[in-house]
């Protein structure tokens, strides 16, 4: 087989494995109250229900549905419309400190309690920049939020 030929294969064969290769997003619920489904489409069984900017990551994208997995664990189908290109965190531990900037030399600007929903802004050698919905800003470890 020659060098060219080659080559075409092993992209085609990548090409073949994009949606999973892009699978492995996070993206917020873009509803006020979606269905989790069992499979792709309205006719499976409705398996949860989940609100706005509930983070989730795709795992899976078919036929304009997608497959979601949240913090727990838990999986299920939405419809590709229900997701927004906006990301969302959620705070895994009892109380966090936001901080001013992304270290612990940082004051604190404010803390969120678990299950607090922050809006991603960017990330920094395992910090990321968040937004509470009160406006306030700062920077979270990483380890202590999901969807990052």
């Amino acid at each position: 087989m020659n060098h060219r030929r080659s080559v075409l294969l092993i992209g085609a064969a990548l090409l073949a494995f994009a949606p999973s290769i892009q699978a492995a997003t996070f993206r917020a619920i873009n509803g006020s109250q979606v269905n989790l489904r069992a499979g792709p489409g309205t006719d499976h069984k409705r398996l949860f229900l989940v609100s706005r900017d509930y983070p989730v990551r795709v795992m899976e994208r078919r036929q304009g549905w997608a497959k979601v997995e949240d913090f727990e664990g838990d999986q299920g189908w939405v419809h590709g419309d229900l997701l927004a290109d906006r990301r969302t965190l959620l705070v895994t531990k009892d109380l966090v400190n936001i901080r001013k900037g992304p270290s612990t030399d940082h004051e604190v600007a404010f803390q969120a309690q678990r299950n607090v929903l922050l809006t991603y802004l960017e990330e920094e050698a395992g910090w990321v920049h968040v937004r509470h919905a009160d406006g306030a800003e700062g920077w979270v470890h990483g380890g202590l939020v999901w969807g990052d």
